[in-house]
């Protein structure tokens, strides 16, 4: 069932760490509950190393882990929980702490960082207020099915371990300033199980819904008859369609030597995906400060390795722009004209933290 909904084949093939993780944390979930109240301490033991590989993949899930390590010792299963600790340490040492030991010198030195940088990063990218993902759990499931899910997960908190390990993790986004939809798609999944369950469990019980099946008939041609429609849209599109666009626009000139990526408007240059430019050997400059000698930078690269082409990233004051890049490199001609995709734009209304930038693309002509 969670598997037909609209977003789940668009985000399935996205690399993302907020949805590589999901595997992980499911196996470990399921690890928990398969054998009832008192699973097995193998089983247990398990299920932690799962939730310690999920973490390698995104951090923040060590909300989940903390939260079903508090569930068990909740229930008093303090032996339990000790080795569910346990199990979460092993692949963190072996592999987060073994890998960066190796790398840096120092254990755990991503980790360290990675929470240093958030810290002081808080509210660099946006502030939203606290309830922000509770709205979004409340649509994300199309209404009013979603507010179903949300009544259900909240009205019965069971599997305690499991259900605690996601409000941990809700509980931690909605606390932080920045808020971006894709820090909620680990919840997801094991979000829908639990909700839906406890949501059906509850409407079986029902007399009010027993006595109208029409009404439980009606909602469900209309979830699944706008989910059908969402699932076609979006199972052809993509995101971040103006950046790939740029990209396409290039493929296969055998004159690109390298790219100024322009974005003095906003001040930060995104990556570049290259693999749709097929070149992944090409010098890529990021300027975001109009007052940076972009002319010197370019003079370090060899003729055969000097940036040649330019990517501006939106059309604020654009023609300003384009005059201080000409004056760092020549004349510049116009290739191409990127545009965000419908997804992008939707996006965009729902959360302008997302942005919906126009692509232009210029060569020199000298």
């Amino acid at each position: 069932l969670l598997a037909l909904f609209y977003f789940m084949p668009f985000l399935a093939v996205r690399n993302l760490v907020e949805v590589a993780c999901i595997p992980f944390l499911m196996l470990g979930a399921w690890r928990l509950v398969r054998d009832g109240d008192k699973p097995a301490l193998g089983a247990v033991l398990v299920a932690g190393i799962w939730f310690g590989l999920a973490i390698n993949v995104r951090f923040q899930t060590l909300f989940m882990s903390a939260g079903a390590g508090l569930g068990l010792l909740l229930l008093r299963d303090v032996r339990r929980a000790l080795v569910f600790g346990a199990g979460v340490l092993l692949p963190l040492v072996v592999f987060q702490g073994g890998i960066d030991l190796f790398i840096w010198d120092r254990p755990f030195a991503e980790l360290t960082e990675y929470v240093m940088y958030n810290m002081a990063h808080s509210t660099t990218y946006g502030v939203l207020p606290w309830y922000n993902f509770l709205l979004l759990l409340a649509g994300v499931f199309i209404p009013p099915l979603s507010l179903g899910v949300l009544f259900g997960f909240f009205r019965r908190w069971k599997p305690l371990p499991v259900w605690l390990a996601l409000f941990a993790f809700l509980a931690f986004h909605s606390w932080h300033p920045n808020k971006q939809e894709r820090f909620i798609f680990p919840l997801l999944p094991l979000y829908f199980v639990l909700g839906f369950t406890a949501w059906e469990q509850w409407r079986l019980a029902s007399a009010w819904w027993q006595g109208r099946p029409g009404l439980q008939r009606g909602l469900r041609i209309w979830t699944w008859s706008l989910n059908l429609l969402l699932l076609v849209v979006l199972t052809f599109s993509y995101s971040k369609r103006s950046r790939v666009e740029a990209m396409t626009l290039l493929h296969g000139r055998t004159d690109v030597q390298g790219l100024v990526v322009e974005d003095t408007a906003e001040g930060e240059a995104p990556m570049t995906p290259l693999f749709y430019l097929g070149n992944w050997n090409v010098t890529v400059v990021p300027w975001t400060d109009p007052q940076a000698d972009l002319a010197g930078e370019l003079d370090r690269y060899p003729d055969l390795q000097r940036p040649n082409y330019v990517v501006f990233i939106g059309e604020e004051d654009l023609d300003a722009r384009v005059a201080r890049t000409e004056a760092a490199m020549g004349p510049l001609e116009l290739v191409g004209k990127a545009q965000p995709g419908l997804v992008d734009q939707v996006v965009h209304w729902l959360n302008p933290v997302n942005r919906n930038e126009v692509l232009q693309v210029m060569r020199t002509t000298r």
